[in-house]
Protein backbone atom coordinates (compact mmCIF):
# COMPACT_ATOMS: atom_id res chain seq x y z
CA UNK A 1 0.00 0.00 0.00
CA UNK A 2 1.51 3.40 -0.87
CA UNK A 3 -0.01 6.65 0.28
CA UNK A 4 0.86 9.82 -2.04
CA UNK A 5 0.32 13.59 -2.53
CA UNK A 6 1.42 14.69 -6.36
CA UNK A 7 4.38 12.80 -6.74
CA UNK A 8 4.52 11.10 -9.60
CA UNK A 9 7.82 11.35 -10.15
CA UNK A 10 8.46 9.09 -7.51
CA UNK A 11 5.27 6.75 -8.29
CA UNK A 12 6.72 5.74 -11.06
CA UNK A 13 10.24 4.33 -9.88
CA UNK A 14 7.86 2.63 -7.07
CA UNK A 15 5.59 1.26 -9.25
CA UNK A 16 8.40 -0.20 -11.38
CA UNK A 17 10.41 -2.02 -8.83
CA UNK A 18 7.01 -3.44 -7.58
CA UNK A 19 6.75 -4.75 -11.52
CA UNK A 20 9.64 -6.19 -11.50
CA UNK A 21 10.93 -7.23 -8.08
CA UNK A 22 7.97 -8.10 -6.13
CA UNK A 23 8.60 -11.71 -6.38
CA UNK A 24 5.52 -12.46 -4.52
CA UNK A 25 1.95 -12.22 -5.50
CA UNK A 26 0.87 -8.94 -5.01
CA UNK A 27 -2.27 -6.13 -4.71
CA UNK A 28 -1.44 -2.71 -4.92
CA UNK A 29 -3.24 -0.23 -3.78
CA UNK A 30 -2.53 3.43 -4.16
CA UNK A 31 -4.13 5.95 -1.76
CA UNK A 32 -4.33 9.12 -3.35
CA UNK A 33 -4.38 11.88 -1.25
CA UNK A 34 -5.78 14.84 -3.25
CA UNK A 35 -3.15 15.13 -5.55
CA UNK A 36 -3.04 18.18 -7.73
CA UNK A 37 -1.30 16.39 -10.55
CA UNK A 38 -1.81 14.16 -13.17
CA UNK A 39 -1.14 11.52 -10.47
CA UNK A 40 -4.72 9.18 -10.94
CA UNK A 41 -4.93 9.54 -14.60
CA UNK A 42 -1.84 8.68 -15.06
CA UNK A 43 -1.40 5.14 -12.84
CA UNK A 44 -4.52 4.30 -14.70
CA UNK A 45 -3.64 4.63 -17.71
CA UNK A 46 0.12 3.17 -17.25
CA UNK A 47 -1.02 1.14 -14.38
CA UNK A 48 -4.39 -0.31 -14.69
CA UNK A 49 -3.29 -3.74 -12.23
CA UNK A 50 -2.78 -0.19 -9.49
CA UNK A 51 -6.30 -0.03 -7.52
CA UNK A 52 -6.53 3.62 -6.64
CA UNK A 53 -8.47 4.83 -3.54
CA UNK A 54 -9.46 8.45 -3.87
CA UNK A 55 -9.21 10.56 -0.89
CA UNK A 56 -10.92 14.32 -1.71
CA UNK A 57 -8.77 16.18 1.26
CA UNK A 58 -5.07 15.54 2.08
CA UNK A 59 -5.04 13.82 5.69
CA UNK A 60 -1.17 12.94 5.54
CA UNK A 61 -0.34 9.78 7.02
CA UNK A 62 -3.96 9.27 8.05
CA UNK A 63 -5.04 8.20 4.82
CA UNK A 64 -3.39 4.92 5.48
CA UNK A 65 -6.16 3.49 7.31
CA UNK A 66 -8.57 4.19 3.17
CA UNK A 67 -5.76 1.42 1.96
CA UNK A 68 -6.34 -0.64 5.41
CA UNK A 69 -9.83 -1.11 4.90
CA UNK A 70 -9.32 -2.36 1.63
CA UNK A 71 -6.50 -5.09 2.30
CA UNK A 72 -7.55 -8.74 2.55
CA UNK A 73 -4.15 -10.48 2.40
CA UNK A 74 -2.46 -11.97 5.38
CA UNK A 75 0.10 -9.29 4.74
CA UNK A 76 0.05 -5.77 4.27
CA UNK A 77 3.19 -3.79 3.16
CA UNK A 78 3.81 0.06 3.67
CA UNK A 79 5.50 1.47 0.93
CA UNK A 80 6.33 5.12 1.18
CA UNK A 81 6.06 7.04 -2.21
CA UNK A 82 9.73 7.38 -2.23
CA UNK A 83 11.15 4.09 -1.81
CA UNK A 84 11.95 1.32 -4.26
CA UNK A 85 12.15 -2.56 -3.87
CA UNK A 86 15.11 -4.31 -4.84
CA UNK A 87 15.61 -8.55 -5.66
CA UNK A 88 14.11 -10.48 -2.95
CA UNK A 89 13.56 -7.75 -0.48
CA UNK A 90 9.32 -8.77 -0.42
CA UNK A 91 9.80 -12.82 -0.48
CA UNK A 92 12.56 -12.15 2.57
CA UNK A 93 10.33 -9.92 4.58
CA UNK A 94 7.19 -12.30 3.65
CA UNK A 95 9.42 -15.45 4.88
CA UNK A 96 10.84 -13.94 7.72
CA UNK A 97 6.57 -13.28 9.00
CA UNK A 98 6.34 -17.19 7.98
CA UNK A 99 8.91 -18.31 10.03
CA UNK A 100 8.54 -16.79 12.75
CA UNK A 101 4.94 -16.61 14.31
CA UNK A 102 5.86 -13.94 17.31
CA UNK A 103 6.88 -11.53 15.02
CA UNK A 104 4.52 -8.96 14.54
CA UNK A 105 6.02 -6.33 11.81
CA UNK A 106 9.19 -6.47 9.96
CA UNK A 107 11.31 -3.77 8.68
CA UNK A 108 13.99 -4.26 5.72
CA UNK A 109 17.69 -2.58 5.47
CA UNK A 110 17.18 0.65 3.86
CA UNK A 111 19.82 2.80 2.24
CA UNK A 112 19.83 5.83 0.26
CA UNK A 113 19.96 5.58 -3.56
CA UNK A 114 23.61 5.71 -4.01
CA UNK A 115 23.67 2.62 -1.42
CA UNK A 116 25.01 3.63 1.90
CA UNK A 117 23.27 2.47 4.90
CA UNK A 118 20.17 4.40 6.05
CA UNK A 119 19.66 3.55 9.78
CA UNK A 120 16.29 2.72 9.71
CA UNK A 121 15.94 1.17 13.75
CA UNK A 122 15.46 3.03 16.31
CA UNK A 123 15.54 3.54 20.06
CA UNK A 124 12.52 5.65 22.32
CA UNK A 125 13.81 9.26 20.84
CA UNK A 126 14.99 11.76 23.51
CA UNK A 127 12.28 15.26 24.31
CA UNK A 128 14.52 17.46 22.63
CA UNK A 129 15.23 15.40 19.75
CA UNK A 130 13.36 17.41 17.18
CA UNK A 131 15.49 20.78 18.12
CA UNK A 132 18.79 18.57 18.18
CA UNK A 133 18.29 17.33 14.78
CA UNK A 134 17.50 20.76 13.08
CA UNK A 135 20.08 23.34 11.65
CA UNK A 136 21.80 24.87 13.32
CA UNK A 137 22.11 22.28 16.46
CA UNK A 138 22.19 19.18 14.02
CA UNK A 139 26.19 20.04 13.44
CA UNK A 140 27.13 20.01 17.14
CA UNK A 141 24.80 17.15 18.22
CA UNK A 142 24.07 14.36 15.38
CA UNK A 143 27.38 12.91 16.31
CA UNK A 144 26.64 13.12 20.45
CA UNK A 145 25.40 10.56 22.45
CA UNK A 146 21.87 11.61 22.78
CA UNK A 147 20.98 11.52 18.98
CA UNK A 148 23.06 8.35 18.40
CA UNK A 149 22.21 6.56 20.70
CA UNK A 150 18.00 6.91 19.51
CA UNK A 151 19.63 6.25 15.57
CA UNK A 152 20.99 3.45 16.83
CA UNK A 153 24.29 3.82 15.55
CA UNK A 154 26.54 1.41 17.29
CA UNK A 155 24.01 -1.33 15.57
CA UNK A 156 25.84 -2.07 12.02
CA UNK A 157 22.64 -3.09 10.94
CA UNK A 158 24.04 -6.15 9.38
CA UNK A 159 22.05 -8.60 11.66
CA UNK A 160 18.46 -9.50 11.90
CA UNK A 161 17.39 -8.41 15.69
CA UNK A 162 14.09 -7.38 17.31
CA UNK A 163 13.95 -3.78 18.05
CA UNK A 164 11.91 -0.78 19.46
CA UNK A 165 10.78 0.88 16.02
CA UNK A 166 11.79 0.74 12.76
CA UNK A 167 11.41 3.57 9.81
CA UNK A 168 7.81 3.47 8.29
CA UNK A 169 9.23 3.67 5.03
CA UNK A 170 9.04 -0.13 4.55
CA UNK A 171 7.07 -2.15 7.17
CA UNK A 172 5.59 -5.20 6.47
CA UNK A 173 3.30 -6.77 9.21
CA UNK A 174 0.52 -8.78 10.08
CA UNK A 175 -3.20 -7.71 8.98
CA UNK A 176 -4.76 -9.61 11.61
CA UNK A 177 -2.87 -7.49 13.93
CA UNK A 178 -3.83 -3.99 12.14
CA UNK A 179 -7.13 -4.78 12.79
CA UNK A 180 -6.39 -4.84 16.53
CA UNK A 181 -3.73 -2.19 16.49
CA UNK A 182 -6.58 0.09 15.41
CA UNK A 183 -6.77 3.02 13.09
CA UNK A 184 -4.23 5.85 12.39
CA UNK A 185 -4.82 8.94 14.68
CA UNK A 186 -6.05 12.07 12.39
CA UNK A 187 -4.29 13.96 14.47
CA UNK A 188 -0.91 13.39 13.03
CA UNK A 189 -0.74 14.98 9.68
CA UNK A 190 3.40 13.92 9.25
CA UNK A 191 5.78 12.29 11.63
CA UNK A 192 6.09 9.59 14.07
CA UNK A 193 3.58 7.18 12.85
CA UNK A 194 6.10 4.53 12.45
CA UNK A 195 6.97 4.63 15.90
CA UNK A 196 3.49 5.23 17.01
CA UNK A 197 2.29 2.32 14.68
CA UNK A 198 4.83 -0.35 15.58
CA UNK A 199 4.30 0.76 19.66
CA UNK A 200 0.71 -0.80 18.25
CA UNK A 201 1.24 -3.78 16.93
CA UNK A 202 3.56 -4.93 19.76
CA UNK A 203 0.61 -3.94 21.88
CA UNK A 204 -1.56 -5.85 19.53
CA UNK A 205 0.51 -9.18 20.33
CA UNK A 206 3.54 -8.96 17.73
CA UNK A 207 7.12 -8.16 18.05
CA UNK A 208 8.99 -5.79 15.56
CA UNK A 209 11.98 -6.95 14.07
CA UNK A 210 15.04 -5.11 11.67
CA UNK A 211 15.45 -7.65 9.15
CA UNK A 212 18.77 -6.97 7.80
CA UNK A 213 18.70 -9.63 4.51
CA UNK A 214 16.57 -7.65 2.97
CA UNK A 215 17.31 -4.11 1.75
CA UNK A 216 15.11 -0.84 0.38
CA UNK A 217 15.98 1.83 -1.38
CA UNK A 218 14.61 4.99 0.58
CA UNK A 219 15.38 8.54 -0.92
CA UNK A 220 14.18 10.22 2.69
CA UNK A 221 13.71 13.34 1.57
CA UNK A 222 13.39 15.37 4.70
CA UNK A 223 11.80 18.37 4.22
CA UNK A 224 12.29 19.13 7.50
CA UNK A 225 15.77 19.39 8.27
CA UNK A 226 16.28 21.55 4.66
CA UNK A 227 13.50 23.96 5.78
CA UNK A 228 13.33 24.02 9.15
CA UNK A 229 11.05 27.00 9.62
CA UNK A 230 8.09 25.62 7.18
CA UNK A 231 4.56 24.41 7.40
CA UNK A 232 6.16 20.41 7.38
CA UNK A 233 8.39 21.35 9.96
CA UNK A 234 5.52 23.07 12.41
CA UNK A 235 3.47 19.34 11.74
CA UNK A 236 5.94 17.81 12.70
CA UNK A 237 7.16 19.50 15.72
CA UNK A 238 3.69 19.16 16.68
CA UNK A 239 3.71 15.44 16.39
CA UNK A 240 6.41 14.87 17.96
CA UNK A 241 4.98 16.86 21.53
CA UNK A 242 1.57 14.91 21.13
CA UNK A 243 3.80 11.86 20.52
CA UNK A 244 5.85 12.36 23.87
CA UNK A 245 2.29 13.60 25.53
CA UNK A 246 1.02 10.34 24.37
CA UNK A 247 3.81 8.07 25.68
CA UNK A 248 4.24 10.10 28.17
CA UNK A 249 3.17 8.20 31.11
CA UNK A 250 5.50 4.84 29.25
CA UNK A 251 8.71 6.43 28.30
CA UNK A 252 10.61 4.36 31.04
CA UNK A 253 8.72 1.43 29.92
CA UNK A 254 9.72 1.47 26.47
CA UNK A 255 13.40 2.82 27.14
CA UNK A 256 13.81 0.07 29.43
CA UNK A 257 12.37 -2.27 26.79
CA UNK A 258 14.99 -1.09 24.36
CA UNK A 259 17.60 -1.93 26.55
CA UNK A 260 16.19 -5.66 27.08
CA UNK A 261 15.78 -6.07 23.74
CA UNK A 262 19.72 -4.52 23.11
CA UNK A 263 20.88 -6.73 25.71
CA UNK A 264 18.75 -9.98 24.00
CA UNK A 265 20.62 -9.19 20.70
CA UNK A 266 23.85 -9.32 22.06
CA UNK A 267 24.32 -12.72 24.25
Amino acid sequence: MVVAHSVRDELERLFESIRRHAGVPVTTILVDNASRDDTRSWVRAAHPEVRVIEVEENLGVAARDYGLRESLTPYTLFLDSDAALTPGALPTLVDALEANPAWGLVGPRLVYDDGTLQRSARRFPPLLLPLLRRPPLDRVFEQRRTVSRHLMTDFDHEKTRPVLYVLGACQLFRTALARVAGPFDDRVFLGWDDADWCFRVRDAGGEIVFVAEATVVHSYRRQTRRRPVSRAAWRQLRAFVYFQRMYGARRRELIELSGRLDRDSHP
